[in-house]
This record gives C-alpha cells, sequence and structure tokens, in this order.
C-alpha cells in the first residue's frame, strides 16, 4: 500500500478491567481540544461496540456504536452525523468504514486485535486522509488473543495467522520498551511478520 506519513502507529498492553478507561483516555488526550476531528474505536463483538460507546457517552463525549445489526436507517443516521461532526466518536464491528469520507478522522483505536495484518491497517488508514498529523492505537491483553482464537472459525481465521499478529504484537512492544518509545510504523508492524504468518482477512461483516 501507500506509504502514509502522516499516520502514526501505537501498540499498548492494557487489561480487561481498565480497557474502557484506556480508550477513554486515548480519546481524550488524541482528539483536538477545539472539537475539531472525530476518531473510530473499532470493536471485536457488536456487544462490546454498544458497551464501549454506552460508557464513553458516560464520560460525556459524543458516541455512537455501528454495527451489521443495526437497521439500515439507523446505520445511515449515525454515518451522517459522524460524517458532520455531531457525533465525534464512532464504535464500530468491521462493518463500519465502507464508504465512509471524513478526511479529518485524527484517530483510529483497536480495542482487540484484530482479524488479520491487512483488516487492520485498512482501518487504520482511514485516519488523517486530510493528510495531517493522526494516531492509529492498537490495545491489546491476554485475553482478546483467546477471544479472536474462539472466532476464527465464524471468521476463517486460523491460529497460525493469529499467533503471527501476536508474536509481531510483542516483538514490536518489546523493542520500543527497550528504545523508551511506544510508536511503530506500519512498515515495522510487516517487519516483523518473519514467517510470513499474515494472511488476507476473510472475516465476516460483522
Amino acid at each position: 500500500g501507500t506509504r502514509r506519513a502522516n499516520l502514526d502507529f501505537a501498540v499498548v498492553p492494557t487489561s480487561p478491567g481498565e480497557k474502557f478507561a484506556h480508550i477513554h483516555q486515548i480519546l481524550l488526550e488524541g482528539l483536538p481540544a477545539d472539537g475539531s476531528g472525530g476518531a473510530i474505536v473499532y470493536c471485536a463483538t457488536r456487544r462490546q461496540a454498544e458497551e464501549v460507546a454506552a460508557f464513553l457517552r458516560e464520560k460525556e463525549l459524543a458516541a455512537a456504536h455501528f454495527h451489521a445489526g443495526l437497521p439500515p436507517e439507523t446505520k445511515k443516521s449515525v454515518q451522517k452525523r459522524f460524517i458532520d461532526g455531531e457525533s465525534r466518536v464512532i464504535v464500530a464491528t468491521n462493518a463500519f468504514g465502507m464508504g465512509i469520507d471524513k478526511p479529518d478522522v485524527r484517530l483510529v483505536i483497536h480495542a482487540d486485535i484484530p482479524g488479520s495484518l491487512e483488516n487492520y491497517l485498512q482501518e487504520a488508514g482511514r485516519a488523517g486522509r486530510d493528510q495531517c498529523a493522526a494516531h492509529c492505537v492498537l490495545l491489546y491483553t491476554p485475553e482478546d488473543v483467546e477471544r479472536q482464537f474462539g472466532m476464527s472459525a465464524r471468521s476463517r481465521l486460523t491460529q497460525r495467522e493469529i499467533r503471527a499478529i501476536l508474536k509481531a504484537l510483542r516483538n514490536l512492544d518489546r523493542k520500543k520498551r527497550l528504545n523508551g518509545e511506544i510508536v511503530a510504523t506500519a512498515g515495522e508492524i510487516l517487519a516483523e511478520d518473519e514467517d510470513a504468518g499474515f494472511a488476507r482477512d476473510s472475516a465476516t461483516d460483522d
């Protein structure tokens, strides 16, 4: 793909009990204080997308959830509010994003390990399409890995692919911590795939 120099990638370990608060903190730090720009938070399941959106609304962020189970009119309304800036944060499954033209997305957070590296880079690439600086943050926990293994039959994601994704993340996390950094580039993520374990994702539209 095309190199996007305006994006930076952070791989950040978290814990199940702290994940929602961690997402909220990243949004507060990553969204412009002047109210401009938006953010997308990707979750592995519909239920989690709804729960994260509700949590963020309790924290007085203009957040809405989006997944394939919503009625068509609701989907259109959620998309329009996000594009117009009425909803600043969309919390979604991988059903969200196709055909969405919002150039000022400043932040894309993955609350779970993505289905594939290709999926991750495509979804993260929805940030910063106006060529201004934007941030892509991937949170992960050991429990997320177990969940992806559980979902692999439905998504046709192999255990080898999941191990490859996790291995790359752990390698990057270790290297960056040694250097006092947490930010990784897309090229660095790809470079960790020593065994060519990343494969094209065929996950269903969720």
